[in-house]
């Protein structure tokens, strides 16, 4: 039997005998099985949730709020889940009058059984390259030093250093092992006011996850980067990451870089993180010798799309073109699917999501559960048409229609 998982004001978490959890799909609190679990992953960490009221289900079947513990207030927990495990289910709460925005992250329902914690979720990606007990190793901090040494004047590095410690970014430190998929961030702006931006404070009292990258590095500092790692087995170099705006902002700058690079190695596979928002730009990237690009999508709706990315200067018809443009030239094309359980597989999105994918032949779909807060996502958004069909039968669904596009959660090497 899974119980419910409550917090006190100090972070102690607490078993809540005899109510068993409920999760969250899309706006609709419902009853959890035994079979909705896994165990809590490695790598993942639990969030209180400040200003709700944590909601379980007693033996009557109804619908239960936990107000306090030991006489303190009680507030729900969430589990904040890493890369590669896609979440079927939100936390399931009530929000109190005035409740305040919650920090943008990944809130995942969870649950109790003895000295155990589970969540709402199910593995997307099997990849060691991926698994968190890869990373923060103890002799990271040793391999930073001696990177940083022998490239003293590059300001890059020295960002790239920062994120791998403060952050725990798993590209920024992949820069520092000499392996895998190694992040580029090179652009301080942005064209799009993203509902959901992690770099950027749009909010009034809601922090941003991390710092925006503050200047631009010249190409020499790019490719100095690069070019080793493309060189390591199976090496992948990614412009557009989480500590910067739209990469294609800077695109004159990464298209020289690019090309320089390639006069250097013919290795490793050079991808882009993007908005695809400019398809001129994109084009020209495709020339100097990108390999492939991973777009954002939260909507195949253009009106949702907008609602969210909220563009500057484009259009969802842009990135329509810039994908038509990636598959005339053999570009391995894949989605950055920003995923909410309760929206995403709704029928009216699933419906139109499914015709993109039959339009435009994308090689890969990588589910990426939404940094956000729920409700402000509501807001932001709306709610689409049509009955939720449940994260793992959407997901199964793709793979039996779609059986050449990879699903999961990383960029792959191509060479």
């Amino acid at each position: 039997m899974y119980y419910l998982a409550i917090s006190n004001k100090s972070g102690d978490l607490f078993e809540e005998p005899g109510l068993t959890p409920m999760g969250r799909s899309g706006k609709d609190n419902i009853p959890l099985s035994d079979d909705d679990f896994i165990p809590l992953p490695p790598g993942s960490s639990l969030s209180m949730m400040i200003d709700r009221i944590a909601l379980g289900r007693d033996k009557k079947k109804r619908s239960v709020e936990v107000r306090k513990i030991d006489k303190q207030n009680a507030f729900p927990v969430a589990a904040i889940i890493p890369p590669g495990y896609t979440r079927t289910y939100l936390p399931a709460y009530k929000k109190e009058k005035d409740a305040r925005i919650l920090p943008f992250f990944a809130y995942t329902a969870m649950a109790i059984q003895g000295e155990n914690i589970f969540c709402a979720a199910i593995k997307t990606h099997e990849d060691i390259r991926w698994d968190p007990t890869q990373y923060s190793s103890l002799d990271l901090a040793g391999k930073i030093k001696r990177k940083l040494k022998a490239h003293k004047k590059n300001r890059l590095l020295k960002h790239l250093s920062n994120c791998s410690v403060e952050y725990k970014c798993f590209t920024a430190q992949n820069i520092f092992y000499d392996r895998w998929e190694g992040g580029i961030p090179v652009s301080p702006v942005c064209n799009a006011r993203c509902g959901g931006c992690i770099s950027e404070n749009r909010i009034n009292g809601v922090p941003s996850p991390q710092d925006r990258i503050k200047f631009i590095p010249t190409v020499n500092e790019i490719v100095e980067i690069a070019v080793p790692h493309l060189e390591t087995k199976g090496g992948i170099i990614s412009f557009g990451q989480g500590c910067e705006g739209e990469p294609l902002m800077k695109g004159k700058l990464i298209a020289d870089a690019i090309r320089k690079i390639r006069q250097d190695t013919d290795k490793g596979t050079i991808n882009i993180n993007t908005n695809a928002s400019l398809p001129d730009m994109m084009s020209e990237l495709f020339d100097a010798g990108l390999d492939s690009m991973r777009v954002s999508l939260n909507s195949a709706i253009e009106e949702r799309y907008q609602k969210y990315f909220r563009p500057v200067g484009y259009k969802f018809g842009d990135v329509i073109e810039s994908i038509k443009r990636g598959k005339e030239k053999g570009i391995f094309i894949s989605l950055n699917h920003l995923f909410l359980p309760g929206i995403n597989d709704r029928e009216e999105e699933r419906d139109a999501f499914f015709k993109f994918l039959e339009e435009y032949k994308i090689d890969m779909i990588q589910i990426r559960n939404l940094n956000i807060d729920p409700d402000y996502y509501f807001e932001i958004m709306g709610h689409p048409g049509g009955k939720s069909i449940g994260v793992k039968k959407y997901l199964d669904e793709i793979k039996s229609k779609f059986p050449d596009i990879k699903i999961g959660n990383f960029s792959i090497p191509l060479r």
